[in-house]
């Protein structure tokens, strides 16, 4: 029998949220995922900040996050529970900007380095959550 990652409850999960962040946890309630670039020399950056670390400027528009794919991974085996697979997720076609993410409802054998991952929700709080599958 093949394992399959678990998805966790995230329903109570509290989301701090600021003037940088909150278009990104808005886009996510509504299941867009989207990240920031800078309006003036297009330089995307993560974590949302008030400053591009290129050229400074204050300009910031929001873009589709573009297919995935798994930079680095681990799998998390607890005692009597499913295996939970966070993973770092770069996206190419966003600077390769990373992001920390779940993989979930996978089979373990098919997380590989470099697999192409497709966008998925997780609730949390008011919003939803980037996790991902193969």
């Amino acid at each position: 029998m093949t394992e399959i990652s678990a998805r966790r409850d995230l329903s109570t999960l509290e989301i701090p949220t600021d003037a940088w962040t909150k278009p990104f946890w808005d886009a996510t309630a509504e299941g867009r995922l989207l990240l920031p670039q800078c309006g003036a020399c297009h330089t995307f950056r993560w974590p949302p900040g008030p400053f591009c670390p290129a050229c400074r400027s204050q300009h910031t528009q929001w873009q589709p996050a573009g297919q995935g794919l798994i930079y680095s991974f681990t799998i998390i085996r607890a005692k009597d529970q499913p295996p939970t697979v966070p993973a770092l997720i770069e996206f190419p076609e966003a600077g390769n900007i990373r992001l920390i993410a779940a993989i979930v409802d996978t089979s373990l054998d098919a997380i590989v380095i470099g697999a192409k991952v497709k966008q998925n929700w997780a609730k949390a709080g008011d919003t939803n959550v980037p996790v991902f599958t193969i």
